[in-house]
């Protein structure tokens, strides 16, 4: 096996492992400590950039391994119409093997990929509703404790209310009983003055007939 077919067995077997720690079931906070190193670390997103590149001339492997495939057959065919040379069909079909080799080596790495970016993706999407649905919980909670805190206002300024209320009527009850006290004092006083100006008048009367005593003697 030639060196970049190596390299690309190798980056198969990192492929099956990092599918592997994917459908792990893993706890939550782990999952969410590779999601966060994931994608703030420079490193990682270099790494996926090689790994692109790499992709690509996996690709173009892929495309070789192919046409190899074709010219192989089309010498298998030619090989059939003439006489039959066992040492060239051998080697023959051992590069139809290599070939065949190569092709799902390289198949399968692409494939597997694919299949990797998509899973990641759709982990990476799974972990982000579940911390929107945590948040969203705590949201709700606090929402509840600030609308039990809001009600627990509520009833305080309720209680409030009813002691104000009652006690502006006790004050209008006073200020009734303070009206009605002063209408009577006003009456009184009013009554005291008019008996007041009728003993002044009797007084005056009687010290007037003294006076008429006095002269008549």
């Amino acid at each position: 096996m030639t060196i970049y077919y190596t390299l690309t067995f190798g980056i198969l077997v990192i492929e099956m492992l990092m599918f592997g720690i994917l459908v792990l079931p893993l706890p939550s906070h782990w999952r969410r400590a590779m999601l966060k190193f994931v994608s703030t670390s420079p490193l990682v997103a270099q790494a996926l950039y090689v790994l692109k590149i790499v992709f690509g001339f996996i690709f173009v492997l892929f495309i070789d391994t192919v046409n190899r495939l074709q010219r192989i057959d089309v010498s298998e065919e030619g090989e059939q119409r003439t006489a039959h040379d066992y040492s060239y069909e051998a080697n023959l079909k051992a590069n139809k093997f290599y070939a065949q080799r190569n092709l799902y080596l390289t198949g399968f790495t692409l494939f597997l990929s694919l299949i990797l970016e998509r899973t990641s993706t759709l982990v990476i999407q799974m972990l982000k509703r579940e911390e929107e649905l945590e948040n969203a919980k705590q949201e709700h909670v606090s929402a509840g404790k600030d609308q039990q805190r809001l009600i627990d206002i509520e009833n305080d300024y309720k209680k409030q209310i009813d002691t104000l209320t009652k006690e502006n009527k006790a004050l209008k009850a006073e200020q009734r009983d303070f009206e009605t006290l002063k209408k009577q004092v006003g009456q009184q006083s009013a009554e005291y003055n008019r008996l007041a100006d009728e003993r002044n008048a009797l007084e005056r009367t009687a010290s007037g007939q003294k006076d008429e005593a006095k002269k008549s003697i």
